[in-house]
């Protein structure tokens, strides 16, 4: 008994400690992603409030407040996403649903998106039916599809993304999300499924993109919570492929 009582509550010390870890991780990006936008627009406010303003330098202001509110909606949708996807399990929806209804699901949240950068989504009719959480699967598929359309190479006559089958068994099945954007740097391929992490960051100013990191993680999580994994196979100029991999029946997972 005594060595039970030992092994739970080294369990729950690490528990506690590895969620207070998570919340000064929080903490810090929250800080540091809010502190620049509110700034920002705590600038142009009192820009604003001024008596005389000229046009074009209101018409500036207005811009620089459009492009932090988006940012901080950004992050706070990013955020919603990691509340929901550590929501209990009992909210799960488990259902059989078929991939390709899911995928241009996904794809039509981001057509908007794609059309502003000139990016073709193209979803394969033909991807497998599986047994899932249907919320998990449509965030997976939101964020590999919007990942694909935010670094798109605009030197590129056609940019896409693509979803497509891959080779399936009776127990899983592979589905492949594919792009021709601008690939990931092969020293950071290893990183980009963790949190807060950019493969590009220190780009955006050059590919006009932003974000706070979150995208890829939700992915690994919402797979690895249906039994599933994500594997990423990319080329720096000549795009990334993920390939989802799940049990054709999560409930046997």
């Amino acid at each position: 008994m005594q060595e039970t009582v030992e092994t739970f509550v080294r369990l729950y010390t690490g528990t506690i400690s590895d969620q207070a870890e998570r919340l000064e991780e929080f903490t810090r990006m929250a800080t540091h992603e809010w502190r620049q936008p509110l700034g920002s627009l705590q600038f142009a406010v009192t820009l604003l409030r001024q008596a005389v303003l000229e046009p074009d330098r209101v018409d500036r202001t207005l811009a620089l407040m459009e492009r932090n509110v988006s940012h901080l909606v950004e992050m706070t949708r990013k955020l919603e996403r990691v509340a929901r996807m550590t929501a209990r399990e009992d909210d799960a929806v488990i259902q059989e649903v078929s991939m390709t209804a899911v995928a241009q699901q996904a794809a039509n949240q981001l057509r908007e998106m794609a059309d502003a950068k000139g990016v073709r989504i193209q979803v394969a009719e033909d991807l497998p039916v599986v047994t899932v959480d249907v919320g998990r699967l449509e965030l997976t598929f939101v964020n590999l599809l919007s990942n694909g359309i935010k670094y798109s190479d605009p030197g590129k006559p056609d940019p896409f993304v693509e979803v497509i089958a891959g080779p399936s068994s009776e127990a899983e099945c592979r589905v492949l999300v594919r792009d021709n954007g601008l690939g990931i740097p092969a020293d950071r391929v290893g990183s980009i499924f963790s949190r807060f992490t950019r493969a590009h960051a220190d780009r955006d100013d050059l590919y006009r993109v932003s974000g706070v990191g979150l995208g890829l993680s939700i992915v690994s999580d919402c797979l690895r919570a249906m039994g599933g994994r994500v594997d990423v196979d990319s080329r720096e100029t000549e795009g990334t492929t993920f390939t989802i991999v799940l049990p054709t029946d999560v409930t046997g997972a």
